[in-house]
């Protein structure tokens, strides 16, 4: 008894799954971003777990907005972190007693950027970048090329 089997072949063409970055330089807050992208796009940027990082003693902020329906990740993270230390009183002549001032960068390669957007969904990205534009509190906004990064796996927050 021999049945019939058709075989069937779907067009399926697998999309291409880069991350999309955008670089902010701002001297504001994270969640001041997060708060206007919340209030002019109808995104939902929430406060997730921060980026530790143990070789350089810091702590960069994140916020995450995930739409699983359609499967898009949008992440905005902090590239600077600025911490005080207590001076040491190795010199006594000082009229003021100052803390000593540190800034430790996640990527070390873009110290000028302060903060990043990363998302696997390039309209989401031209949405954001739109938005951004308008605001007069950012200095600069604009797409970072995927060749400038020396290493993509650094951007893998899980």
């Amino acid at each position: 008894m021999k049945k019939d089997f058709k075989i069937h072949h779907l067009n399926y063409k697998e999309e291409n799954s880069e991350d999309h970055l955008l670089a902010i330089h701002s001297n504001i807050e994270a969640f001041q971003i997060a708060y206007f992208l919340n209030k002019y796009t109808n995104s939902t940027f929430k406060r997730g777990e921060d980026i530790d990082s143990n070789s350089k003693e810091a702590c960069f902020y994140l916020f995450k907005w995930e739409n699983p329906l359609i499967d898009i990740k949008t992440i905005l993270f902090s590239n600077k972190y600025k911490y005080h230390l207590k001076q040491i009183k190795l010199n006594n002549n000082l009229l003021f007693d100052l803390p000593l001032r540190n800034e430790v960068y996640l990527f070390s390669e873009f110290k000028h950027i302060d903060f990043f957007i990363k998302s696997n969904h390039l309209e989401t990205i031209q949405l954001l970048i739109k938005a951004l534009n308008s605001w007069k509190a950012l200095t600069i906004v604009y797409k970072v090329p995927s060749k400038k990064l020396k290493n993509r796996m650094n951007l893998i927050f899980n």
